[in-house]
């Protein structure tokens, strides 16, 4: 077997690697925003966080010496990098197709077929990435034990911060403005930097119950019957200096080795919370760290290879990677149905 490389340059690295990803991040994955990107060649970290120190200064007589301040305070975060990936191995039919040198349209097709399913295998990844995101943003904890691999992550969010709403919106006697500048108020009142959320990412089942509910109708048109629309609500949120709100209803389908390999889809999100985020790397990243395949580089990385009795040709791709949460106080979990 001549090898894929030896049967199209696109299958060649650097090429392949570069190729994949340029494969675009699906468009309903927003965790990014909150959680980016940061190539590391660890593979596990143990770092000390500086707190932000700002004590105003004293005031002090003439002549006297200025009062002294101790060193900053300090925590720590430590984590260790999860290595994933998915390979698939193509049919003789796919390989009968792109061995064809005499007919270059119908080999030409091939490729492209295969190098499709390489993005697919691409986009697989991004899928688990943005899975280990909200993990983290929507749940402050993760617990994974399939396949022989077990993880365990407290991402140390605050107890405070978990909230739950004392009537359900959407129900008769919700008070779901009260509540919502009462979690604000305590997201200010929570952090040393004093920080207002960016945004409330919730599902837009839970949006939908806020646009219905009588009151909040009432106050921001002066008719509970008038219907409101996302616009209004988030203007009106934003006159009274608290963050829009916005749908985040994304999925993700995974086989589930405790079921038979079942196709099963998941929320990223439960549907019955709402999270106060701020955007950037305020609240940490996602370490995307190095894999052996890459020659201990960082990032996504494509290869194909030769499988030995029986003879196969494979296309794969691996990444490492893991939420690092370096402020965990910025987030906030609320419970709203």
């Amino acid at each position: 077997m001549a090898g894929l490389a030896n049967l199209s340059e696109f299958f060649e690295n650097p090429l392949l690697t570069e190729t994949i990803r340029e494969v675009p991040v699906e468009t309903g994955y927003i965790g990014s925003r909150f959680l980016p990107e940061e190539n590391t060649y660890d593979m596990d970290w143990n770092e000390t966080v500086i707190e932000r120190q700002a004590d105003m200064a004293d005031l002090v007589d003439a002549g006297a010496e200025l009062p002294l301040t101790d060193r900053d305070p300090v925590r720590r975060v430590s984590g260790s990098i999860a290595d994933m990936g998915q390979s698939y191995i193509l049919t003789k039919k796919e390989l009968a197709a792109m061995s064809d040198r005499g007919n270059e349209g119908r080999r030409t097709m091939a490729v492209q077929q295969v190098l499709r399913k390489t993005a697919q295998l691409k986009q697989n990844i991004d899928a688990r990435i943005e899975w280990l995101r909200w993990q983290a943003l929507g749940n402050g904890a993760m617990v994974y034990d399939k396949s022989g691999i077990k993880l365990g992550v407290d991402f140390g969010i605050p107890t405070e911060n978990k909230v739950t709403a004392a009537v359900p919106w959407g129900t008769d006697g919700a008070t779901v403005l009260a509540n919502y500048e009462r979690w604000v108020q305590d997201y200010i009142d929570g952090n040393t930097n004093g920080y207002t959320p960016d945004v409330f990412i919730t599902g837009i089942e839970n949006i939908r119950a806020v646009l219905n509910d009588a009151t909040i109708r009432k106050q921001i048109t002066g008719y509970s019957e008038k219907l409101l629309t996302l616009d209004e609500l988030n203007s009106f949120l934003r006159g009274r200096e608290l963050p829009p709100m916005e749908a985040f209803d994304a999925k993700v389908t995974y086989r589930d080795p405790m079921n038979a390999g079942k196709r099963t889809t998941a929320r990223l999100l439960d549907n019955t919370k709402g999270i106060f985020l701020m955007e950037g790397d305020k609240i940490g990243n996602v370490q995307m760290g190095p894999t052996y395949e890459n020659n201990m580089e960082p990032g996504i990385f494509a290869r194909t290879f030769t499988m030995e009795r029986p003879l196969r040709e494979v296309v794969e791709v691996v990444a490492a990677g893991f939420p690092k949460v370096m402020y965990p106080e910025l987030i906030k979990i609320c419970k709203v149905r």
